[in-house]
């Protein structure tokens, strides 16, 4: 996915050498080249995932946390045991309740919903959130809950669909009850209604989370558990996952994005940068989900030497940064091996360092270029591991087996332990991604 390299690291935590932190003794990355172009070349050949799902799924992990080191937040509450400065702290309080695109909500959100009806400050067709410009020399800034869904124009325009599904299902609830957001009715009643409409949202979030990128993205052995077999797999926390399985989610890149509505179109240019080129500019939804998408990505061990003008290399030196910051990765390797060898049969593929090493080097040859040496993978971080299970053991360009339990297990629980109230359990009028799209910009 797009990487948010500064969403991760505190300035103070930048300057620190990884050779400061004793975790890093044993955490490493392979000398190799993981963006080289005829690596990357050979990876497509997972690239099979509709490429919205990129997006989608980077919203998800926005909504699932947003981490930082505990000694910059001292006024919260910590867990017994936590030793600093490597502990970390979600910002995310609730997840996978759309914190990412409600913030605190009407009350607590500064300039994000009209004062009086509790709607996002949009208009009806928009596809950008961007603030009112009252000068031309003012910025026409992005209006958004979390800033880090401004990191791609695609992020953004999703992030939209998302604010826009709200707006409407909450002026059906009004026209249902004879009123509008232009009536006279106490501001009371527009909160009921943003929170009536809130839980209908958060039921299709929830659907298209568990429903729509979980099948896309994760294996079919992992998806045909059932829940007793499902308690068996490693249940990560928080920090693990936002460090380790989503940081695994490193889509292939698109250099143009292939839309039927006007040929191709240089992926600088539909950057964030010329918003006001791009204000009413439609993406043509339907080449990024469903089975005819043009676009199409996939996981691999391959970074992209585009993701915000670093080399692909100094990327994964920050994912290997900040899993390191995170946790002591030593012990969580040792506890998921552990947790690997007491899977169910249809998870368990051999993940060891040495295998790992063989299939890899197989496949370097395959492309034509240099593998790793001996002893490569003996160490790595979660999110590499991961991405290797996936380049050798997923299928259909999603995840492996292992790293799709424990994501089914982690989304699973999360899912399980948000209380909405009773309208939370009924069934969503809309249950994927393109079915919300379709019933925001055409009914």
């Amino acid at each position: 996915m797009p990487h948010d390299t500064g969403n991760f690291e505190t300035a103070a935590e930048n300057s620190q050498p990884l050779s400061a932190r004793r975790a890093a003794v044993k955490q490493a990355i392979p000398d190799f080249a993981f963006d080289a172009a005829l690596w990357r070349e050979g990876c497509k050949e997972n690239a099979v995932i509709p490429a919205g799902y990129t997006y989608l799924a980077q919203l998800m992990g926005h909504d699932l946390g947003h981490t930082l080191a505990a000694s910059a937040v001292p006024w919260t509450a910590h867990h017994a045991g936590e030793t600093m400065p490597n502990a970390r702290y979600n910002l995310i309080e609730n997840p996978l309740t759309l914190e990412t695109i409600y913030g605190k909500g009407p009350g607590g959100t500064h300039g994000l919903y009209h004062a009086r009806n509790c709607l996002f400050r949009l208009d009806k067709n928009a596809t950008l959130a961007l603030r009112v410009r009252y000068t031309d020399s003012e910025p026409a800034e992005p209006m958004l809950a979390d800033m880090r869904n401004r990191s791609t124009l695609m992020l953004h325009k999703m992030a939209v669909i998302w604010m826009q599904y709200h707006n409407k299902i909450a002026r059906e609830i009004m026209a249902s009850e004879g009123f509008n957001e232009e009536s006279h009715a106490e501001r009371a009643y527009f909160f009921g209604v943003f929170t009536r409409a809130r839980q209908e949202v958060l039921r299709a979030w929830h659907a298209v989370v568990m429903q729509d990128i979980l099948p896309t993205i994760a294996h079919p052995a992992a998806m045909a558990l059932d829940d007793p077999a499902l308690e068996t797999v490693f249940l990560l926390s928080d920090i693990p996952v936002l460090n380790g399985i989503m940081r695994a989610f490193h889509a292939l890149p698109l250099k143009r994005y292939r839309l039927s509505s006007g040929g191709d179109f240089p992926f600088g240019q539909l950057r964030e940068g010329k918003i006001g080129e791009l204000r009413n500019w439609r993406i043509d939804w339907a080449q990024f989900f469903g089975p005819e998408a043009r676009n199409k990505t996939g996981f691999s061990t391959s970074y992209s030497a585009l993701f915000t003008m670093l080399s692909g290399r100094s990327i994964m030196m920050t994912d290997l940064k900040s899993a390191i910051i995170a946790l002591p990765y030593d012990k969580l390797h040792a506890d998921v091996l552990n947790a690997h060898a007491h899977l169910p049969d249809t998870l368990k593929r051999d993940i060891s360092a040495d295998k790992l090493e063989r299939l890899f080097n197989e496949k370097a040859t395959q492309f034509g270029v240099q593998g790793v040496s001996t002893g490569a993978f003996a160490q790595i971080p979660l999110f590499l591991l991961l991405m290797l299970e996936a380049q050798f053991y997923g299928k259909n360009g999603g995840l492996g087996p292992f790293g799709s339990g424990l994501l089914r297990r982690f989304l699973t629980h999360k899912i399980n332990a948000i209380t909405t109230g009773t309208a939370i359990a009924l069934t969503p009028a809309h249950t994927t991604i393109s079915e919300i799209i379709n019933y925001v910009e055409n009914t």
